[in-house]
């Protein structure tokens, strides 16, 4: 029996391809996505035609604002450089197409790209450059705080579903899963003085939801040992580290 070479999981039944029929459908998907939905919403953001988050009046502050979006302009890259890779194992030639042509030329060789010997790499890298687009075009507002690089202390933002996420400081990946894990180690640290709607608003900062209204019922069944009041009306000094386990164990 053959395993998968992406996702590690039998074939049934066994078959030459590197790739199982799960994540043959997820690879061209992302392919899809990459030249049909990312890199031209990537490329109005690079040249300032689109904008992500909340639109403003920022005073100046004495120097004209860049021609183009420098981040956007390195994850384009890295796209094109991915699709045209891709194109050039279909023909050489292939690999000196501007990225829509070499896409097309992708998508036009469905089975030849997905039978690829190398598809379980082309896969991988492929889910990293995706995973870096995506949280480029997320509004800042539905992005959560995942906790802080190992390497450099950074803040680590991503969406609430992320796998991994790259530190735009030393730029290393990480499992989004082992971040937040010691990030909620940490939240025990961290105290918050405001009212329960205030610290349900904390929370949900880090992707954690929860209501004033279940936080305020903790405090009347003093289930909350470490919130204390303070000499302001409604106000308590929350630990959120305990906000967090008791959210755990309510769900």
């Amino acid at each position: 029996m053959t395993d998968c070479q992406h996702c590690h999981k039998p074939m049934k039944p066994a078959a030459a391809n590197m790739l199982c029929a799960n994540c043959r459908e997820t690879y061209w998907t992302m392919i899809y996505q990459l030249g049909h939905v990312q890199l031209p919403a990537l490329r109005s953001i690079m040249l300032r035609q689109a904008h992500i988050g909340p639109t403003g009046h920022t005073p100046s502050r004495g120097n004209a604002p860049l021609p183009i979006d420098t981040h956007a302009q390195d994850l384009i890259a890295d796209s094109e450089a991915w699709l045209a890779e891709q194109a050039g194992k279909i023909r050489a030639a292939y690999a000196g197409y501007d990225w829509r042509k070499a896409w097309d030329a992708i998508i036009s060789n469905k089975h030849t790209i997905l039978d690829m010997p190398t598809a379980a790499d082309d896969y991988a890298a492929l889910e990293h450059i995706i995973r870096r687009n995506e949280q480029a075009l997320t509004p800042e507002d539905e992005l959560i705080i995942l906790g802080t690089c190992p390497k450099c202390d950074s803040m680590l933002t991503g969406t609430p579903e992320a796998e991994s996420v790259t530190c735009q400081g030393c730029r290393r990946e990480w499992a989004a899963p082992a971040i937040k894990a010691a990030r909620d180690e940490r939240l025990w640290q961290v105290q918050i003085t405001g009212t329960p709607s205030d610290a349900a608003k904390e929370l949900k900062r880090y992707g954690l939801t929860v209501s004033r209204n279940l936080i305020s019922q903790w405090l009347k069944r003093g289930k909350l040992t470490h919130a204390t009041p303070t000499n302001t009306k409604r106000q308590y000094v929350f630990n959120l580290g305990e906000l967090a386990a008791l959210l755990d164990c309510h769900r």
